[in-house]
């Protein structure tokens, strides 16, 4: 382990591997312990949202974990054994679908991208606690044999779970409420005649005294008959049944069983738990060199698959905050900017999560909707992000908001058409101009000197990409400008329609696909301006 490294993270879990394998990439030592011995293989969180995977294709796993998982085609209710309500699984208009992808996977895939990036998680590493100054955290960690070591870091994220070392030596409050609820979760195979591929719900009504209950069944990859069975256990069975229990196979088919259609059959039962829901939110997710992230800083319940999603957002969203205060390039303002910018998020899906299993509670369904999908998730009101036009219609890309998807843009030599996504994100800021008539080249003489000034403040961390639209001359198109840009065109107006683009525009991306700012015109003063702001510069 290292005497010393810029951040230290605990827990290995999704959002701590994210955390970790982004800081990697971009260069930034960086140390991650979990108190586990070993990986574990349990089917914990499944459900992967379309942001989530917009952000695994940032990072370069997309396909690694598309391959790994099942796609969620709808959402089929039954209730008292007759079907009651189907809805499709929104796909038009989607980057991605929605991926029923076992927890362990992301973890084996994460795992492998940081090794990929030089770096590995020191398993059997306990945090003890820590003690922060003016310009370090020192930490004390327990290995295995009981050696005690003291590991000293500019900053450490606490990504270790509900139960978080961090939060708790931290002193924050964590806010919320347990439902009363006691739930079953089996990993097993289910033979029956029901279409692969479904989220299925099977509510049974209170007809003989023992209580009303539901059970909701997602499809694991593995086998075709492979399922994550989770079911509001009835007060008598809860009563017989100690939480963080494993209860043994007889007793979850007993149970289980008699909920599902007739006919079915359950065998191979990898995993069983007892657990009760809970709704929190840490009261801070930041102080001083500190930071939570995932079930450290807010947990929920799971109708929807928000929580490991919401982690592995607010990592994406950490991520290219440190590597810019690693490098020196940010003062504390904009690590300011992830409790101003996460929080709210966190909040409100701790809300609409427990009100949504309320309705599981009352009514035995949740209908699918867009916010699932996270895509509408953004930071308007961010104190990082600013907007130079007027005018524009309300519902185009903003400040904040997470750059839409936009296809069509060709780029010379290359024989296929591309997406924006393929040139923005990758741990930098992006500058991204539009023009449609460049008479004297005056357009493309101020972005020239936006992105050398870009270049010269951010280094690595910066990219421009020049979109031009098909009116555009060729050779005015594709004129050499050096090489420090790319030069799209917008073959079919995607790009324009999209964004509501007017000759001359110009927005910066931030490394997490958010846009940060957005002006009329183009000028590397007004640019580097916003950025000095941002940065705390």
């Amino acid at each position: 382990m290292f005497a010393t490294t810029d951040v230290l993270i605990a827990g290995a879990g999704p959002v701590g591997l994210m955390l970790a394998a982004e800081l990697r990439r971009d260069g930034v030592k960086t140390c991650i312990i979990d108190a586990h011995d070993e990986r574990t293989f349990f089917v914990k969180a499944l459900g992967v949202t379309a942001r989530t995977l917009e952000i695994f294709e940032d990072v370069g796993m997309v396909r690694d974990a598309i391959d790994a998982g099942v796609w969620l085609t709808s959402a089929d209710t039954f209730q008292d054994g007759a079907p009651s309500f189907s809805m499709q699984i929104p796909r038009d208009g989607m980057p991605y679908g929605a991926l029923s992808l076992a927890q362990f996977e992301t973890e084996r895939i994460l795992e492998g991208l940081l090794a990929r990036h030089g770096g590995h998680v020191q398993y059997g590493a306990t945090l003890l606690d820590f003690t922060e100054s003016a310009d370090a955290v020192d930490a004390r960690i327990q290995d295995t044999s009981g050696d005690i070591r003291t590991v000293r870091c500019r900053w450490l994220v606490g990504c270790d779970g509900a139960r978080s070392t961090v939060r708790r030596h931290l002193n924050v409050a964590f806010e919320g409420d347990r439902f009363p609820q006691t739930f079953m979760l089996a990993d097993l195979d289910v033979d029956w005649n029901l279409p692969r591929g479904a989220m299925y719900r099977f509510n049974v009504s209170d007809v003989d005294g023992a209580g009303a209950t539901s059970l909701a069944a997602l499809p694991v990859r593995g086998s075709a008959r492979r399922y994550r069975l989770s079911m509001i256990l009835r007060p008598d069975d809860a009563a017989r049944h100690a939480l963080n229990s494993t209860p043994d196979f007889a007793e979850v088919e007993r149970i289980m069983l008699p909920i599902l259609p007739k006919g079915a059959r359950l065998s191979s039962m990898r995993w069983s738990s007892v657990y009760r829901v809970s709704h929190r939110i840490a009261q801070h997710y930041a102080r001083g060199r500190v930071f939570l992230a995932g079930d450290a800083a807010h947990i929920h319940p799971p109708v929807g698959g928000q929580g490991m999603n919401t982690g592995l957002q607010d990592a994406h969203n950490l991520a290219w905050k440190l590597v810019l205060a690693v490098r020196g390039a940010a003062s504390a303002s904009l690590l300011d900017s992830y409790e101003a910018e996460r929080r709210p998020v966190g909040l409100d899906v701790v809300e609409s999560t427990s009100r949504a299993m309320n309705t599981v509670l009352a009514h035995g369904e949740v209908r699918p909707a867009m916010r699932e999908t996270q895509l509408l998730i953004g930071y308007r009101g961010s104190p990082i992000v600013a907007d130079e036009c007027t005018g524009m219609a309300p519902d185009l890309p903003a400040p904040g908001d997470r750059v839409p998807q936009v296809g069509g843009l060709v780029q010379a030599f290359v024989g296929h058409a591309q997406r924006l996504q393929e040139h923005i994100g990758r741990g930098r800021h992006t500058l991204v101009t539009y023009i449609d008539d460049d008479t004297g080249g005056a357009r493309t003489a101020a972005f020239d000197a936006a992105v050398e000034a870009w270049l010269a403040a951010l280094g690595v961390g910066a990219s421009a990409v020049r979109i031009v639209s098909s009116g555009v001359e060729p050779s005015a198109a594709f004129a050499a400008s050096g090489e420090a840009y790319r030069t799209l065109v917008d073959r079919q107006g995607e790009f324009a329609a999209a964004f509501g683009a007017r000759n001359g525009m110009l927005w910066i991306v931030r490394p997490d696909g958010h846009i940060g700012y957005r002006s009329a015109s183009c000028s590397a003063r007004d640019s580097i301006a916003w950025l000095d702001s941002v940065l705390g510069r």
